[in-house]
């Protein structure tokens, strides 16, 4: 077993090819406060796979060019390569867990 602790509340990569077996596995943890957007401008492309679980709060990802809204309990795939942004416009925090996945 390995194990990682929390270095920076609200934005840490957990494991990912420098700390861990799989290099093709990274998995984090991410607050997004009121107001925030990432990437702040544009789009964000990943080369792996992203998988999500969304532990508290909501907010907006923008997928292709497709709005939806992410709350708590919610879980969310977006494939390798698509465009996406995800902004929080709420009160409240926004906290995910991820799992980028190379295929």
């Amino acid at each position: 077993m390995i194990l990682t602790e929390l270095k920076n509340p609200g934005n840490n990569v957990f494991f990912d090819g420098t700390n861990s077996p799989n290099p093709k596995v990274s998995f984090g943890h991410i607050v997004f406060q009121p107001g925030d957007r990432i990437p702040k401008e544009g789009y964000g492309i990943h080369a792996q796979d992203e998988y999500s679980f969304v532990i508290r709060g909501t907010a907006h990802s923008v997928v292709k060019g497709v709005e939806q809204t992410l709350s708590a309990g919610m879980a969310a795939f977006i494939p390798a390569g698509e465009e996406h942004f995800t902004y929080n416009d709420g009160k409240e925090p926004f906290e995910v867990v991820y799992a980028l996945v190379e295929r």
